[in-house]
């Protein structure tokens, strides 16, 4: 079992300003300064709650440690405002999910954390242009979402 999802109440909107640039603005503004909300991952021995965190950045992150987990290397999320961090460590068709700040590991398989990842990233987006159309034309949703065909495409390629 895996599964990560986000509080649509939590997350902050932008400013006035940053809505008046919202299909221009640039990926680090938009990873570091826009759509914080809290957030919840869990796994077979884990639940983790993340308060107010970017969204974006946290997206970005998670669906490159899910194209390292399916090619068998270990994935990792970093967070910029301290030293903590996540580890994705695969073993076969198994992974176990390490949290720098708490010692029990949780566990799903590898295709539940790249499946929930895709799911995450997918309802994220599509929240997030709901609810801020301009965000359609920004070129890091566009960027996101190749990065998440790859990572699907990724996937149909092994189960063929």
């Amino acid at each position: 079992m895996f599964r990560i999802d986000f509080d649509r109440n939590s997350m902050r909107a932008p400013s006035e300003k940053q809505m008046t640039s919202l299909g221009s603005t640039s990926e680090m503004n938009l990873r570091y300064a826009h759509f914080e909300t809290n957030v919840q991952l869990a796994a077979e021995g884990l639940d983790e709650s993340f308060r107010i965190i970017p969204i974006l950045d946290f997206m970005f992150c998670l669906i490159l440690a899910a194209e390292k987990v399916r090619h068998g290397e270990t994935g990792e999320v970093d967070f910029t405002e301290n030293s903590a961090f996540i580890t994705f460590q695969p073993t076969g068709s198994s992974l176990t999910i390490l949290c720098s700040w708490n010692p029990a590991p949780g566990r799903c398989s590898t295709d539940e954390f790249i499946h929930g990842i895709l799911q995450f990233a997918t309802e994220g987006l599509e929240f997030i242009v709901g609810k801020y159309p301009a965000f359609a034309e920004n070129p890091t949703r566009h960027k996101l979402l190749a990065m998440k065909t790859r990572l699907e495409s990724g996937l149909e390629c092994q189960s063929h």
